[in-house]
């Protein structure tokens, strides 16, 4: 019996442990410093409290001159919002299966294979950025470097809002006018290149 008596103290003890007292916030007498203004005034009706004036019927004389005439309101002028979300442009799958093959063989050291991958998906989607890129890059490897330099500006002016891929072609065509001994355009590529970090 002694026991289970102090067990039963010891649980209750260790449950008033795990509580945490309540502090309750205290009480301040703040009245001494009260103004004429802080003093609870008789109430007046408030303007909304007082009550409406009684609907009166319709006056014939009055409407009878009146008319249900529409105003124009004149044009205001749309602006865009400056952030509006542009329409993500997605590459179709079997784009995005061709692109991979040609980088598998590019890799493989089989470039004329990758070549035609990449001819392939440049005709199921002639606008994507993305295949020129890639397709340039081929070229160079080959060696056409005119090639390279022509397919990477298509690409540049299809790139669109894309800056990491814009910086990409630009940097690939800088590289090309460096081959073909145009050290002045070579230049004005990185510094595009450079404005798009």
């Amino acid at each position: 019996m002694r026991v289970q008596l102090g067990c039963a103290l010891i649980g209750l003890v260790l449950v008033g442990c795990t509580q945490s007292p309540v502090a309750r916030p205290p009480v301040v007498d703040a009245s001494w410093r009260a103004t004429a203004q802080d003093r609870v005034q008789p109430s007046t009706p408030r303007q909304s409290e007082v009550a409406p004036p009684p609907v009166r019927g319709i006056d014939p004389a009055r409407e009878q001159g009146e008319t249900n005439r529409v105003i124009p309101i004149a044009p205001v002028a749309k602006i865009a919002p400056i952030d509006a979300p542009k329409a993500e442009r997605t590459i179709p799958p079997a784009v995005i299966s061709l692109l991979d093959q040609a980088d598998q063989l590019r890799v493989a050291g089989d470039l004329n294979a990758a070549s035609s991958r990449l001819e392939r998906a440049l005709r199921i989607a002639p606008e994507e950025a993305e295949v020129y890129y890639q397709l340039a890059r081929i070229r160079l490897e080959q060696g056409g470097v005119q090639e390279s330099v022509s397919i990477a500006t298509q690409g540049v002016e299809l790139a669109g809002a894309d800056n990491a891929l814009k910086r990409d072609l630009w940097t690939l065509i800088a590289t090309a006018r460096d081959r073909l001994g145009d050290t002045g355009g070579a230049t004005q590529a990185r510094v595009r290149a450079r404005a798009l970090n």
